[in-house]
């Protein structure tokens, strides 16, 4: 933890390169939120299929999922927040000066008694200790 899913419109104007906006965010979350660089697991989704309001003149958008375990205050949860923001900001400078653009993040708490998963290594052990 944490996943980061960034999402964005098929129109921003600047060359998106995810490996820089994770490496930059990583860093910066790390230090912000006091992650484990290590742990984050991120994505980038462009949605070429969208539509903003009535679609009348060009919008566009950047949104920032930061999932991780519940447990933070409201004011590291904030903190983080603002913090990813002004790394999206310096990544999407183009589409904010010629688009309608909203860039926005939010942090999603998940609920550590209802989330699962397993790891590599995770099924390899459990075979071993059903055969001793």
């Amino acid at each position: 933890m944490p996943h980061l899913v960034l999402e964005y419109s098929g129109n921003v104007r600047d060359d998106v390169d995810p490996a820089a906006v994770f490496g930059k965010l990583h860093n910066t979350l790390a230090e912000a939120g006091g992650f484990r660089l290590q742990d984050f697991k991120s994505r980038a989704v462009p949605m070429d299929l969208f539509l903003i309001g009535d679609g009348s003149y060009e919008q566009s958008f950047v949104n920032l999922d930061i999932r991780t375990f519940a447990g933070k205050s409201v004011e590291a949860r904030a903190a983080i927040s603002e913090a990813a923001l002004a790394v999206l900001t310096e990544f999407f400078p183009a589409t904010l000066r010629e688009t309608a653009c909203d860039i926005s993040v939010q942090v999603t708490e998940l609920d550590r008694a209802t989330f699962a998963r397993t790891r590599s290594g995770d099924q390899t052990n459990s075979q071993e200790r059903k055969q001793s």
